[in-house]
């Protein structure tokens, strides 16, 4: 596994385990598409296959512990807990649809690791705002429920960036989901790929 471009001094981040490997990330990228698992089928036979270099990444992401309470007319009121990730870089909101691993502080090397832009209280404004729409469209509440954020956490994701040379052949594949996507489809890690790994 390759290292960035980075001095070695490293930073502690509050993150999750990864439920996939270096090599298992290089394998999800071999079968994206039909075209690319041929590609490196014929390449494997032939000797030519090459071999990417590989770097972790940590993503920031808020992860906000939700309470709500859905009055309801008949069958009284319903309460729901759940978790809504905050996208720390661009604010992006959607309901975490994972079960989160254990939590862990590691240190890390610090050029791994891309910083949040956004403050808690913009996240809660985020949470707020997306909110409303996910209930009225998941549970279409006859009254305003009532809600609460209980608690917001920083996590920092792992990635795997599995580079093949550019940054358009690339791949990011997320340690928490296993979800493989092209590096420049994600805005901010193909920011990062360009100031960290180029």
């Amino acid at each position: 596994m390759a290292t960035s471009k980075a001095d070695r001094r490293t930073i502690e981040v509050r993150t999750v385990a990864p439920r996939l490997s270096a090599t298992e990330a290089v394998a999800r990228t071999k079968r994206m598409t039909l075209g690319r698992l041929f590609r490196t089928r014929v390449a494997g036979l032939f000797g030519r296959e090459r071999s990417p270099e590989i770097y972790p990444a940590y993503y920031p992401d808020y992860v906000a512990y939700t309470s709500v309470t859905l009055h309801r007319y008949v069958g009284g009121d319903r309460d729901l807990k759940f978790l809504a990730g905050v996208d720390a870089i661009t604010g992006r909101v959607g309901e975490v649809d994972v079960e989160l691993p254990d939590r862990r502080v590691e240190s890390v090397d610090p050029a791994a690791v891309l910083e949040p832009t956004l403050e808690e209280r913009e996240v809660a404004t985020a949470w707020r705002e997306w909110l409303w729409k996910y209930l009225d469209r998941k549970y279409r509440p006859v009254k305003r429920p009532e809600s609460s954020l209980d608690d917001i956490e920083l996590l920092y994701i792992p990635y795997w960036i599995v580079d093949y040379g550019t940054k358009g052949s690339s791949f990011a594949v997320s340690g928490l989901t296993k979800q493989a996507e092209y590096v420049e489809d994600v805005g901010p890690l193909a920011a990062y790929y360009d100031d960290a790994l180029s």
